[in-house]
C-alpha cells in the first residue's frame, strides 16, 4: 500500500506488549473459516494481525482473555460487505449472514470471538491519522480504571490494493 504511514500507537501511561502490522490484497480468501458465520474481508484482515500480535504476547497476558479489550480505527470498516449488500438489492435474494457482516462493529466482534475477548471494545469510524489519539485515550482509561487488564488496539486503511492493518497490544504503565 503505496503512501499510507500508519501513526504509532503508544504513549504516556501504556506499554506496549506485542504488536503486528501486515498489508493483504483486497483478494485474499480469510485463512480460516467459521461456519455459519459471514464476516467481511476487513474483519478477516483486522483478525490476522490481531492473531500475529497475540501470539508474541507474555503467557501471562494471553492467559486472560476475558480481561482484554478492544479499540479499532477504521474509516474503511466493512463496506465491501454493505456494497455487496446494496448490490444484491435488486435481485431479492439476500443472506441474512451478510447484513450481520456488514456491522461496523464487525471487525471486533470476529476478534472477541475468536479469541475470547471480554473487555469493552469500540469502533472509532475515522482515519487513523486523525482517530488515533482518540483510541489511545480510550485505551489509557479503560486500563486506568480497571474495565481492561489489556487492550488491543488497532488500525486499519484501505486503497484499492487492499487492507494494511497495525494494532498493539497495550497495558498500563506501573
Amino acid at each position: 500500500m503505496t503512501g499510507h504511514r500508519m501513526p504509532e500507537l503508544s504513549g504516556d501511561g501504556l506499554v506496549r506488549l506485542a504488536e503486528a502490522a501486515l498489508t493483504r490484497p483486497s483478494t485474499t480468501p480469510p485463512s480460516r473459516r467459521i461456519p455459519s458465520l459471514y464476516a467481511d474481508p476487513t474483519s478477516w484482515s483486522v483478525l490476522a494481525a490481531v492473531d500475529e500480535a497475540w501470539a508474541r504476547c507474555p503467557a501471562g497476558v494471553r492467559a486472560a482473555p476475558e480481561a482484554t479489550g478492544m479499540v479499532l480505527v477504521s474509516a474503511h470498516g466493512t463496506t465491501a460487505t454493505m456494497t455487496a449488500i446494496a448490490r444484491a438489492v435488486p435481485g431479492g435474494r439476500l443472506s441474512p449472514l451478510r447484513f450481520a457482516g456488514a456491522s461496523a462493529g464487525g471487525p471486533v466482534s470476529l476478534v472477541c470471538l475468536v479469541h475470547g475477548f471480554r473487555g469493552p471494545t469500540l469502533v472509532i469510524t475515522a482515519e487513523p491519522d486523525e482517530g488515533h489519539p482518540a483510541a489511545l485515550t480510550v485505551a489509557r482509561h479503560w486500563l486506568r480504571t480497571g474495565a481492561a487488564g489489556h487492550v488491543v488496539a488497532g488500525l486499519h486503511q484501505h486503497d484499492p490494493h487492499g487492507h494494511q492493518v497495525r494494532c498493539v497490544v497495550l497495558g498500563a504503565q506501573p
